[in-house]
């Protein structure tokens, strides 16, 4: 048995491999390069383990037998090269790997899973009126299998729980894996207004900007032009009759000066 105190001490080569979650991963683990090691090496079981920080290894292959329950974890073989492949990787994937043939370490792996890629809500902004549905999907991909023990999904507004005014429930999806975890508020209040979140676990969140509309896109403008078309109307009267006005006084005043021009 191997027990890990430091990763990066004892296995300083270690490939990094970055993969999304539900990706399939193939760690390769091929036999010695030199000549005069191949033929023993081929005859050497390959063994795989997953490493622990302050553990001991879990033993996952040891030769074509499969030690995990888990059969995600496959044994692939490709000209000697005793490839692991994890099938539909989740985040609890990652981790340290190592490969063996006898004594010798053939191969080192750090996993490291994108956890955005786990976890999102649909749509990621949203625009509603007023009285009108607020539909949230939240999409929880590759975690361990779902039941009612472990679903652990809350959501929140502006990072307040969200109570009384929602309808929450869950529908997982054995087809792809996923969970998806659905929020409905059926009556838009404008205090709905903000960031929401899906969070499940201590480790996966995703969020969605919801703004609540006092009316319907489109429909202040046009209200705001029609006002303004209207006050424009009401005042074409009142203009035309100041002009009648400014007329009238003209020759008003035109009048007065020929009578005082023929009274000279």
């Amino acid at each position: 048995m191997y027990y890990l105190s430091n990763f990066h001490n004892d296995y300083p080569d270690a490939h990094v491999v970055h993969a999304n979650c539900g990706d399939t991963v193939s760690l390769s683990c091929p036999e010695d390069s030199n000549t005069d090691h191949v033929s023993v090496s081929s005859t050497m079981p390959a063994m795989w383990f997953r490493l622990y920080e302050n553990a001991y290894p879990q033993p996952l292959i040891l030769g074509d037998r499969q030690l995990i329950d888990d059969q995600r974890f496959m044994l692939r073989t490709l000209n000697n090269d005793r490839h692991l492949e994890i099938i539909g990787a989740r985040i609890d994937d990652q981790g340290y790997y190592i490969c063996k043939r006898g004594n010798t370490i053939r191969s080192s792996y750090n996993l490291t899973i994108t956890t955005n890629t786990c976890i999102s809500i649909t749509p990621n902004s949203l625009n509603v009126n007023i009285n009108e549905l607020i539909h949230l999907v939240c999409h929880i991909r590759s975690t361990d299998a779902f039941n009612e023990q472990n679903i652990r999904v809350q959501w929140t507004r502006n990072d307040y729980p969200i109570l009384n005014i929602a309808e929450c429930f869950s529908n997982y999806s054995s087809t792809d894996g996923t969970l998806y975890e659905i929020l409905i508020i059926r009556k838009a209040r404008k205090t709905d207004t903000g960031i929401y979140t899906c969070r499940y676990g201590d480790i996966l969140t995703a969020t969605s900007h919801v703004i609540i509309h006092q009316y319907p896109v489109g429909i202040k403008s046009r209200r705001l032009i029609s006002q303004i078309s209207g006050n424009s109307s009401s005042l074409k009267p009142c203009f035309l009759r100041t002009m009648h006005n400014f007329i009238k006084a003209k020759s008003y005043h035109k009048i007065l000066r020929e009578a005082i021009c023929n009274l000279t």
